[in-house]
Order: structure tokens, then sequence, then C-alpha cells
């Protein structure tokens, strides 16, 4: 009988020792005696499975729930190679699946034969990420997408993370600088985007898009408030003007009275227009649009060129009908007051003239431009002034042939050239 024993142990510390074989006992059970304790609760962090697709999935789940020491059991595995299959399963997870792409640093893994089952150690470190995994919400479309990145541009925030299940790459910085333009006056500087994807090339990634900008969240919020407390106070400078043409030359000068304008690009270009003096034609452009909208004139941005060089304008509306051209960054340029100009004058500008309102010049009628200054009362008409040009109405650039009045000289518009 002892003999016997010895032979039954020696044949059980020699399968101990052996490789991993699919050749096992085709079930296990384990019993456990029901405890309150926590010592004596199952671990969690222990599953068991039979194939590939068990043991990648059991890796995946150890990824995705921060789980740094898993253990697998494998009571008969329905493969070639248990060791094989593990180890092509932690590479598939760590580099080809998104969350493991994404948060894996590195893994290892062990693999021990124990009497009628195999155990399986895997230990994951983590790499320290911008945001947990937990924390990733699924965008499935570019509805959700620029949702989730209008709020993150509300917010100045530093870094968007999502699981994209869209197979197509977005313009992430085409659809952030279409939101910053239509949210100038509120919005202070776009963001310079760096996007990475994990994986590199995968339809289904998670992707992470940081968030670069010129200045603090909070000090941005700041820079927003000043500017929009500049533009309110545009409309009360103006509030006891009601015609179109009085409201214009108001805004002209409190926009020109503000500073001595330099010509500077920077990355808040609307606050360092009316905070700061800085100007360019686009932000100048664009803080005229503001400032007419802010007090009810209709306006809108022309984007062209001048010469060979990209280069921004305005359109107004005086009347509902007649639109005139305005160069803000050519009249502080020049110091020659605000200009109306026709398109007939625009010379040596360029435009896609189908997708803007036309101006053109009424046949036989002189175009109401010239150097202006607001009115010292609204019951003082500007035509009145010597130095202002006729309020233009109606019956001023659409009569042909009106005479001028003697000891009057005839408004000229001025052309670039």
């Amino acid at each position: 009988m002892k003999r016997i024993r010895t032979i039954a142990l020696g044949l059980a510390l020699c399968v101990s020792f052996s490789a991993c074989s699919r050749f096992v006992p085709s079930s296990y059970t384990r019993v456990s005696a029901h405890s309150q304790t926590k010592s004596e609760q199952v671990d969690t962090n222990v599953v068991s499975v039979s194939d590939y697709a068990g043991l990648r999935r059991a890796i995946r789940d150890f990824v995705r729930g921060g789980v740094e020491h898993g253990v697998i059991r494998v009571q008969q595995y329905a493969g070639d190679s248990l060791e094989e299959d593990l180890a092509a399963a932690a590479y598939s997870v760590a580099r080809e699946d998104p969350a493991g792409a994404y948060a894996v640093d590195y893994m290892t893994h062990e693999c021990t034969l124990i009497v009628s089952y195999y155990e399986i150690h895997v230990d994951i470190t983590f790499r320290k990420t911008q945001t947990a995994l937990a924390d990733i919400p699924y965008v499935s479309g570019q509805a959700e997408l620029e949702r989730r990145l209008h709020e993150a541009m509300d917010s100045y925030d530093s870094v968007l993370t999502i699981y994209a299940g869209f197979e197509q790459e977005p313009d992430y910085a085409a659809l952030a600088q279409e939101y910053y333009e239509e949210n100038l006056g509120r919005l202070m500087a776009l963001p310079q985007i760096t996007v990475e994807n994990y994986p590199q090339g995968g339809k289904t990634r998670i992707a992470e898009l940081t968030f670069s900008y010129p200045q603090p969240a909070r000090t941005l919020e700041s820079m927003a408030q000043q500017v929009a407390d500049t533009i309110r106070a545009a409309s009360v400078y103006v509030r006891f003007r009601e015609s179109p043409w009085e409201k214009t030359q108001l805004l002209y000068s409190y926009l020109t009275e503000r500073f001595t304008y330099t010509e500077e690009q920077t990355q808040t270009p609307i606050y360092s227009l009316l905070c700061e003096g800085m100007a360019s034609s686009w932000s100048m452009a664009q803080c005229w649009a503001l400032l007419c909208k802010e007090v009810g004139l209709e306006c809108q941005v022309v984007k062209g060129l001048r010469g060979s060089a990209d280069y921004w304008w305005n359109l107004i509306s005086l009347d509902g009908s007649i639109w005139y051209h305005i160069d803000l960054m050519q009249d502080v340029r020049s110091q020659s007051g605000l200009q109306l100009r026709y398109d007939e004058d625009m010379t040596g500008y360029y435009w896609d003239t189908e997708a803007y309102p036309a101006c053109p010049a009424p046949e036989n009628a002189a175009p109401t431009t010239g150097e202006t200054t607001a009115p010292e009362s609204p019951e003082t008409p500007p035509a009145e002034e010597p130095d202002a040009p006729q309020e233009p109405t109606e019956e001023t650039p659409d009569s042909a042939g009106s005479e001028t009045p003697e000891g009057t000289a005839e408004p000229t518009l001025q052309n670039f050239r």
C-alpha cells in the first residue's frame, strides 16, 4: 500500500511540472461554504474560459476594469496550444483593442498547470492617461461628436477623449474653426488641436483630442466678459440715434476713438482689437459685424483677396435694399473716415460675387462717401455739417441726374488703386 501511494504521488508531481496541455479533465467544480466574511468570498478577478475568444475577452475585461492582477482558469481548452493563444490574445488586447492601446503600458502573463486545470496569471501595468477608461463616452456619429466638441470648447477644456464609433476620420480642426467663428463674441481663442488615435488606423478606436490655448481657461473667461461689456457699451453709445446711417457713423467713432490701432495677428483677435488695439483685416471685419448686430444693423463679412493676399471686409445695408462695401482696416490705416463703396469702386479686391449681395452704383448717381463725423444731435442731419456726407436715403443714391447745390461740393468715392 505504501508503494502504491508513493507511485501515485510521483505521477502527480510529474504532471504538475509538464507544459500547458489541452488534455485535462472535462469538468471542474469549486465548492465553497457560505460565509459573510470578506476573506471567504470568491475572487471576482478569477474567471474561467475554454477557448481563444474567452481568453481575449477575459484579458480585455481586466483592462477595461482597471485590474492590475487577474487570474484565468482553463479546465478543458478547445485549441491547439494554450500558451500560443494566450500570447496572441494578450498582444491583441494590449496593442489592437482601443482600451488596451490607450491604457496599457505593458502586460505579462504566466500559465501554470495545477493538477486538473490551468491557472493563468495576468499582470497589467497601466500608463497614466488624461481620461479614465470608465469616463470615456462612446460617440457613434457626427452630431454627437460636434456636441462633445462644442462642450469642450465652451469650457476651454484641455482634452476630449472619445470612443470613436465611426470609420472616417473627421476634420477636427475644421469643426472647431466653424464653431469658433459662429461664437466670436463668446469664445476668445481657437484651440490648436492634436489628435492621437488608439490604435492607429483602427476602425473602432479611442481618439484623444488635446486642446492648446494661449491663456488659461479662467483668463479666457475673463477676456470674454470684457468683450461682452465692450459690445454692450456700443449699444448704449448709439441708443439715441434712430436712422441706420447715424448708428453707422457713431459705431465708427466708437470703434476708432478707442485706440490708435496697430496691425498685428494674435491668438485672441476679438479681445485684442476691442480691448488692446491690435487689429487685422479679419478681426476688424468680424468686430464690426458684432457691433452692427448688437445695434440692429444688417451687416455681412466678406472673405476675398486684396491684391494677392487673403483679406476681409464688410457689406452693410442702410435701408434694407442697397448694400455698400466697408473696409474699416483701410479706413483706419488712411485715417480717411468711414467710406462707403460700390462694386465698381472695389479696384484691387476680388471675391465670390455670387456668395454676397451685389452693390451696384445707381446709374448717374454719385455714391455717398467721404469723411464722416457723428451729428451733434438726432435733429441735425449729417448733410448740414460741412465735413459730413449726406445721409444715404432712397432718393440720394437712386436719383439720376440730380444737381449739386450751389456752393456745396459733391461727395466723391475714394478708390484703392
